[in-house]
């Protein structure tokens, strides 16, 4: 049985995904499956996956999905003790997955790690994603609701116990990994591992760089359903969440206002003011926003994302080391 098992999504990205498989190889650790889900990819990934003469490569083919889709296939073909993920445009250094076990098995009471993340150009530099203060251990469910964890699929290793029951929301096409990791902060404490890092590499035309109104509005909506459906207000503050999801709303308003699209800046900031009166910029925005042409003006089409279609299982525990 293999010690980790792998999960690798991919779409239409077949160079990418064979470097990111590549990088998996190259693991210093070898007790691993590396369990390729292709959703439903028109390129050639296929004959370039099957050509890796490696049986820890298994290749899986689905229709299109999406990759959270992609992920929980993955998560159902998966038989090792632990679960990693790799997107198809992220890299992993020789050391991280031997680096990672041997953090997360030293440190029993944390069922899931994660590392520093590195931002890769195309000429090869890198760079942090994220400052050093996102980065911490413990029961972090109240710190989405702050400055927000730097946690990413790629970057991230699970006891499998944890994940048991789990699943990516595949109604969601932004703003999916938050609501995952925030549904998972619940159930186990992360281990920030200081000495692990992955590589992203920035790709042209990714869903994070174009997004509508109804994307923009995602992973808010997400907010909203874990913190008062999914039994979020058992582990944050009113207040603390009711800020949080107020600055939310005001950077979606001032995304769309950019764009001249007055209803939606409207109702988004009509939304922030809801959650938090006593920010004084919001009624300034709101003024601001209402002089706005309507060149550009479809009304938001949105709504929050509706309850999960499998059970999710939400134990309170204390509020602690947050």
């Amino acid at each position: 049985m293999p010690r980790v098992s792998v999960i690798i999504p991919t779409y239409n990205r077949s160079n990418l995904v064979k470097e990111a498989i590549e990088s998996v190889l190259r693991q210093s650790r070898t007790d691993f499956e590396a369990i390729v889900v292709d959703d439903g990819s028109t390129d050639n990934t296929r004959s370039l996956v099957e050509q890796i003469s490696d049986s820890r490569v298994k290749y899986f083919y689905k229709d299109n999905g999406g990759h959270c889709s992609a992920r929980n296939f993955g998560l159902v073909k998966a038989g090792g003790q632990y679960i990693a993920f790799l997107d198809h445009d992220d890299l992993w250094p020789a050391n991280y997955l031997e680096v990672m076990m041997d953090r997360l098995q030293g440190q029993i009471e944390f069922g899931a790690a994660y590392a520093r993340v590195m931002l890769m150009s195309d000429d090869g530099k890198t760079k942090p994603f994220a400052r050093d203060e996102r980065y911490k251990s413990g029961w972090l469910t109240k710190s989405f609701f702050r400055a927000g964890p730097c946690i990413m699929p790629s970057a991230t290793l699970f006891r499998k116990d944890v994940l048991q029951g789990f699943f990516f929301d595949e109604a969601l096409r932004t703003g999916e990994d938050n609501d995952a990791f925030m549904r998972l902060s619940v159930k186990t404490p992360f281990l920030f591992v200081s000495d692990a890092h992955v590589f992203r590499r920035e790709i042209p035309g990714s869903i994070s760089k174009d997004l509508s109104v109804d994307d923009q509005c995602n992973g808010i909506l997400s907010f909203e359903r874990f913190y008062y459906r999914l039994g979020g207000d058992k582990f944050v503050p009113s207040i603390v969440a009711k800020r949080s999801i107020s600055h939310k709303y005001r950077r979606a308003a001032k995304a769309v206002a950019q764009s001249l699209n007055r209803t939606a800046a409207i109702v988004f900031i009509k939304r922030a003011i809801c959650y938090y009166p006593f920010d004084i910029r919001l009624y300034f925005d709101l003024l601001k926003f209402s002089l706005l042409s309507k060149k550009n003006d479809p009304k938001p089409n949105w709504k929050m994302p509706g309850p999960l279609s499998r059970e999710i299982s939400v134990s309170v525990k204390p509020i602690v080391s947050q």
